[in-house]
């Protein structure tokens, strides 16, 4: 039987394989994608797409959740808006403030990255059970709100 620290090691071996695999297989959906939309929309880029398509924000909001200085968000939205995915509007209660939004193309091309993620989810958790996913995705919940609340 193997004590506490091989234990230990073996997890955190398991773990960190788990996570190299992960992220491998996620950056694989993601150069898929830039190979279906064009070349130009990197895995930074399809993130605000879609978080866009899935609420109003503005560009501060952006820089927050991404954790990108406001130099390099303003870069990346004025490629986006160059690019015809975001328009940008000012607010008319409050002149200093600017709404981003998706254009039609920007919304075409959300819908099929939702699609591209089903697929991505169903791929993953389509392997266990209904009960094991509610117990997996718990799991995951619990490990996200540690590290969140680290990162505070």
């Amino acid at each position: 039987m193997a004590n506490d620290y091989e234990l230990q090691a073996a997890e955190l071996e398991t773990f960190d394989h788990f996570l190299t695999t992960f992220i491998r297989y996620k950056n694989k959906i993601y150069a898929e994608q830039q190979k279906e939309f064009n070349h130009r929309l990197n895995p930074t880029k399809i993130q605000i797409i879609y978080m866009l398509s899935r609420e109003r924000l503005m560009a501060v909001d952006i820089v927050k959740r991404l954790q990108l200085s406001s130099g390099a968000t303003t870069i990346v939205l004025n490629q986006l808006e160059s690019e015809g995915y975001i328009t940008r509007a000012r607010s008319d209660e409050d002149r200093r403030m600017v709404w981003l939004s998706l254009t039609e193309e920007g919304q075409l091309t959300a819908d099929a990255m939702r699609e591209n993620r089903i697929r991505f989810n169903k791929e993953i958790l389509g392997l266990l059970s209904q009960e094991e996913r509610e117990q997996f995705l718990d799991i995951v919940k619990r490990i996200e709100d540690r590290i969140l609340n680290v990162l505070k």
